[in-house]
């Protein structure tokens, strides 16, 4: 017998700059916990309207003006009147920048504390090769400072690599950035004979994500597929990058932008995935990422879309299990362009794609230590 209303266990998913229904939050955090019918949901993230309850779960927008510092600012607040509001029995936190007010409300409200690394922050500070060392050195002791707290009870480890880098962090649970969605039915894709491809970069377009190296790859592939095309979608957060993508792309008719200085709705990115023929991930080689596994393997796979990214041993092991595509290396000049569309008129998916790029296959791990700590 289901539940009533009334007796659900409250929580609180919290992000500030992420979207509101952003894919890992809403669609694998939120989701999971829905399907039990066990909790009252709340959540709260990025989102440039009031957004009215869906499904039975609350909305609270945490930002709205994503390029605002005042609003970045206010968005403390905001999260702070959610708490009190909420009075969740479990909260979990999906950025540091909001571990103080949680770590100074958890004794006042009584809730079990859950810090979602979804990224190495510090780490990431080096991606940003322009960025002044003062303000790097600022910005690593504010992360630092919001992370180590001691009112967390458990951690979740967006990547198995963070074991390693973040040892401190202790009990944990990984739960990787698998696909949420439906995995598409593939059968061997051949394109032994094929002469024209559909490429895709998407995401965050940025220097370390190698936007530019995959259009400079892209012109190389022209030479002998002159009726190819490349569709760039997502958020550039460097405005002057975007510039250059746009002065780059301008030269060449084949390519179609749809960029953006905020977030691109999710589900823009999965249709773009299912109508390319190849997804390029041209990622530089930073110490930040290359131990990671990138959502877009996961969503590519599982949506029957080949894949050719930046040379990675993980990565490639990954590829190479599923006949999902190639490495090869984007900044290399002297790439060959019937090199490349060799490579391209292959067969791929030749043995299909298994439950274990889905999110289900961590699904009920997740669903059960959320019901081990809103007992506690």
């Amino acid at each position: 017998m289901d539940q009533l209303p009334d007796s659900k266990i409250p929580v609180l998913i919290a992000s500030s700059l992420k979207p509101l229904k952003d894919t890992r939050a809403w669609e694998k955090l939120c989701f999971s916990l829905r399907e039990t019918n066990k909790y009252d949901l709340n959540i709260i993230g990025f989102s440039s309207k009031i957004e009215e309850s869906q499904l039975g779960i609350k909305l609270f927008s945490s930002i709205r003006d994503f390029n605002s510092k005042k609003d970045r600012l206010f968005s403390q607040f905001r999260f702070l009147k959610t708490l009190l509001k909420v009075r969740p029995k479990l909260l979990i936190c999906c950025t540091y920048e909001y571990l103080p007010i949680a770590s100074f409300c958890k004794p006042i409200l009584g809730y079990q504390l859950i810090y979602d690394v979804q990224e190495n922050y510090v780490l990431n500070l080096d991606l940003n090769p322009n960025s002044a060392p003062g303000k790097k050195k600022l910005a690593k002791k504010i992360i630092e400072f919001c992370e180590h707290t001691s009112a967390i009870d458990h951690y979740i480890f967006a990547e198995k690599c963070y074991t390693q880098e973040m040892p401190d962090k202790a009990p944990f649970l990984i739960l990787e950035n698998k696909y949420a969605g439906k995995i598409r039915a593939v059968s061997a894709l051949d394109y032994r004979e094929k002469e024209q491809f559909k490429l895709l970069i998407s995401g965050t377009l940025s220097p370390v994500f190698g936007t530019l190296e995959g259009i400079h790859f892209f012109k190389k592939l022209l030479e002998n597929s002159p009726n190819s095309s490349l569709v760039i979608i997502g958020h550039c957060p460097i405005k002057s990058y975007q510039n250059k993508i746009a002065f780059e792309a301008g030269k060449v008719r084949q390519i179609e932008l749809k960029i953006s200085d905020k977030p691109i709705p999710h589900q823009e990115i999965l249709e773009q995935i299912e109508a390319a023929d190849f997804c390029l991930l041209p990622y530089q080689n930073q110490v930040a990422i290359s131990s990671k596994m990138p959502t877009k393997l996961f969503e590519s796979v599982s949506l029957g879309t080949p894949i050719i990214s930046s040379k990675n041993t993980l990565w490639e092991e990954f590829i190479s299990s599923y006949d999902a595509g190639f490495t090869t290396d984007f900044s290399k000049e002297e790439n060959d362009p019937s090199v490349i569309f060799q490579k391209l008129q292959d067969q791929f998916f030749k043995h299909g794609v298994d439950e274990e790029v889905n999110w289900n296959s961590q699904k009920v791990a997740f669903q059960n230590l959320i019901a081990k700590l809103s007992k506690a």
